[in-house]
C-alpha cells in the first residue's frame, strides 16, 4: 500500500478552497497568519482551478519560460490571471475581474451568472435567483509561479524547488500563501514562527527540510487532480 492510499483511508483532515479562502482573507484582515498547529493536514482544489493550472504548466512545459500568475475568489469561482505588478498583500492582475447576475431569458426562478476577464466571457452558470449574493465578492488570494524543466546528461528530467528568491519575495510581501508549479503543485503557508526576514539565504539551503524545519512554513505538494497534503505526511 502507497503513502497516498493510506492517506486516502485515514481521517486526514480535508480543508476545501472554499474555507482556504475565508481563512486567508480573515487572517489578512487582522494582519495575522497561521499558528502552525493550525496548518490544514490537506487542501482540495476544485475542478476549475486544476484545468487553468494544467493549462500554465504545459505551456511552461513546452516553451520553457516561467510564468507567474495570480489566483482570486470571484462569488465562489477561482480566476487565475498573469501577473503584471504586486507589492505588500495586494496584487494587481493582468485582467479585470467582473461577476455579473442578470434575470434568465428563459428558466424562472433563475438568475445568470456571468464571470468577465477583461471584458471577455470567461465562465457561464444557471443558479436559483434567490441564492443570488446581496454583495459580490472578488478577492485576491495568492500567487503562483512556474518552474520549467531540466535535463542532465543522462536525459533524467528534473525541477528546481523553491529558490532563495522565492522566499524572500513571499517574507517581504507579507503575504500568506505562495505556490510553485513544476509536474506537480507545491504550496508554502507562512506561520507565526516564520521569521521576517532571512540573511544570506541560497538556493541551495531551500529545501523541503528547511522550510519546514527552520522558516517553520507548511509545505504542501499535490499531484495534478488531487488533494495537496502536508509534505510531512507524504514524504517517503
Amino acid at each position: 500500500m502507497g503513502i497516498l492510499d493510506f492517506l486516502r483511508g485515514s481521517t486526514i483532515n480535508t480543508t476545501s478552497f472554499s474555507q482556504l479562502h475565508r481563512k486567508i482573507v480573515n487572517l489578512r484582515s487582522g494582519n495575522l497568519y497561521y499558528f502552525p498547529y493550525n496548518l490544514p493536514q490537506a487542501i482540495q482544489f476544485p475542478s476549475d482551478f486544476w484545468k487553468d493550472l494544467i493549462n500554465i504548466y504545459r505551456k511552461t512545459n513546452t516553451d520553457g519560460l516561467e510564468r507567474a500568475f495570480s489566483v482570486f475568489w470571484a462569488d465562489g469561482e477561482v480566476v487565475l490571471t498573469e501577473v503584471n505588478t504586486g507589492s505588500n498583500r495586494m496584487v494587481k492582475s493582468g485582467g479585470s475581474i467582473q461577476v455579473k447576475y442578470s434575470h434568465h431569458p428563459t428558466r424562472k426562478g433563475y438568475a445568470r451568472k456571468e464571470l468577465y476577464l477583461d471584458n471577455s466571457l470567461l465562465k457561464r452558470k444557471d443558479i436559483f435567483f434567490k441564492d443570488v449574493p446581496k454583495s459580490l465578492e472578488v478577492q485576491y488570494l495568492f500567487n503562483i509561479h512556474t518552474h520549467p524543466k531540466h535535463t542532465k546528461e543522462n536525459q533524467e528530467i528534473y525541477y528546481n524547488f523553491f529558490s532563495a528568491q522565492d522566499i524572500n519575495s513571499l517574507l517581504s510581501s507579507k503575504a500568506i500563501i505562495t505556490g510553485l508549479v513544476t509536474d506537480k503543485l507545491w504550496l508554502l503557508i507562512r506561520t507565526t514562527e516564520t521569521p521576517s526576514e532571512i540573511v544570506n539565504l541560497t538556493d541551495t539551503k531551500v529545501t523541503p527540510a528547511y522550510v519546514e524545519g527552520t522558516l517553520h512554513m507548511g509545505l504542501y505538494r499535490a499531484d495534478f487532480n488531487k488533494k495537496a497534503y502536508r509534505y510531512n505526511l507524504i514524504k517517503t
